[in-house]
């Protein structure tokens, strides 16, 4: 399937394509004081590389280090159309599902299962070794996730969740009662599972840590560089606002940002999620929400939300829906309109901190696509370009993208490059003209359903 337009190629006296918004009020930037850290210098003047990697978030990060690692020799150069971690993987909710990559199929073997499952693990336990063996600091703590039911519609949804974990050999509890308000306290949660599986990190300190590391290992990282054009070839081109690159191999990892160069359009819709941070709660607001353990916390509704308890003891919260802005435009950084949803669903959810101030209020862009499920691989006429796309969550799935796309470039055959995943074909996701009217049908029937 082509995954590629040229029709950019071929475009005269147009502007460059918008790949990334304004500086957002971002509660993750603020840790990290992105402000006044050193930003790379943009690429200036004509290069050539060996590997050019597109896009200086998680996938591209891990894409790049692992290349590196399976090609010690390669030239490789990232660039960055702003600074690495500044779109999705620096403002999302501070999530590190480790079991997001699991699928059940039927009748599957016990190895395959076995397999799938050390997959989906990679991405988590690559983080801890980043941890372990380059200092990177990312705040991250296995705390598990928990999940809460609003209805008993969203009670069997738990329950059948419950049983696929264990299908897989992993352990999940099933709380309701006393043993619920002993993890949370919330009159609007009538049942949760709580999954001893997955963590919580802030994803700043994550990408900004990752671009220290892929440099330490002899990537040249290139920020403030807008990608203006690529044309592919058996030597792929890349403009630049400023200069322009040429490398035999060339990696995208753009997911929601990918269509403005003329890759995914039609099969990814960009949607835009927005978040808030809340100001430190005091030991007396702690105490009445419970929360001691702090799990990721997100509630079972199709427009859910999702929770984090940071260590300076702010409530970060996003979800409550998610935009599509006509024409697959990209989000502006924030939206009042999901921001007043944010702060009415976190009262609904916890009443007793009515009057709570808010610090921060964020927003940006990721994708959705219509089987629910990104895509890992490689294409072109050449088959020399690979690609992530289609990650809506998941920070783990991120880091094993970047894995499988550098086994891909070895031309390895194992549990990685087989995956589900791999070279998963997207679904035709209908002329862009028709989206707003889908994506508005479709968030009108989910808030109407639950």
């Amino acid at each position: 399937m082509k995954y590629f337009s040229n029709s950019q190629t071929r475009a005269r006296n147009r502007r460059p394509p918008d790949l990334y918004e304004y500086y957002v009020d971002n509660y993750w930037f603020k840790t990290v004081d992105l402000e006044n850290q050193v930003i790379n210098e943009p690429l200036r003047g004509s290069h050539k590389a060996d590997v050019v990697v597109v896009g200086g978030g998680f996938t591209g990060l891990s894409a790049a280090y692992h290349i590196r690692n399976k090609f010690p020799d390669k030239h490789i150069v990232l660039l960055e159309g702003a600074c690495c971690g500044y779109g999705a993987s620096g403002r999302n909710g501070g999530f590190c599902i480790a079991t997001d990559l699991i699928r059940e199929f039927q009748d599957a073997e016990p190895e395959v299962r076995q397999a799938n499952l050390e997959i989906s693990y990679y991405g988590l336990k690559f983080i801890k070794r980043m941890i372990a063996e380059h200092g990177l600091e990312c705040d991250l703590e296995e705390n598990g996730m928990l999940g809460v039911a609003l209805n008993e519609k969203h009670v069997r949804e738990l329950e059948a969740y419950q049983d696929k974990l264990k299908s897989f050999g992993l352990d999940s509890t099933l709380l309701r009662g006393e043993e619920l308000e002993a993890e949370i306290k919330s009159p609007r949660f009538i049942a949760g599972l709580n999954i001893p599986h997955g963590a919580i990190l802030n994803p700043a300190k994550l990408a900004r840590g990752m671009k220290r590391i892929v440099e330490d290992v002899g990537v040249e990282v290139r920020e403030r560089t807008v990608v203006t054009r690529i044309t592919p070839g058996k030597s792929n081109y890349i403009d630049t606002e400023l200069g322009d690159i040429r490398a035999p191999i060339l990696v995208i990892a753009l997911n929601a940002y990918a269509h403005k160069l003329g890759f995914f359009k039609n099969r990814v819709f960009p949607i835009s999620v927005f978040q808030i941070a809340t100001e430190p709660l005091s030991e007396a607001q702690c105490e009445s929400i419970g929360w001691g353990n702090r799990q990721g916390l997100y509630d079972m509704r199709t427009m859910f939300s999702y929770l984090v308890l940071t260590q300076e003891r702010r409530i970060v919260m996003g979800g409550s829906g998610a935009a599509y802005y006509d024409g697959d435009a990209l989000s502006s950084g924030n939206d009042k309109t999901y921001t007043r949803r944010i702060i009415k669903d976190l009262f609904s959810f916890f009443p007793q901190l009515e009057g709570l101030g808010f610090d921060h209020a964020w927003g940006g862009t990721t994708t959705y696509t219509l089987n629910e499920t990104p895509s890992v691989g490689m294409m072109g006429d050449h088959q020399n370009i690979y690609y992530g796309v289609g990650l809506s969550e998941g920070v783990p799935t991120t880091q094993t993208f970047g894995r499988i796309i550098a086994d891909l470039m070895a031309g390895e055959s194992n549990k990685f490059t087989n995956h589900y995943v791999v070279n998963n074909q997207i679904p035709y996701a209908g002329p862009t003209r028709i989206r707003g009217i889908f994506s508005r049908g479709a968030r009108w029937m989910w808030e109407h359903s639950e």
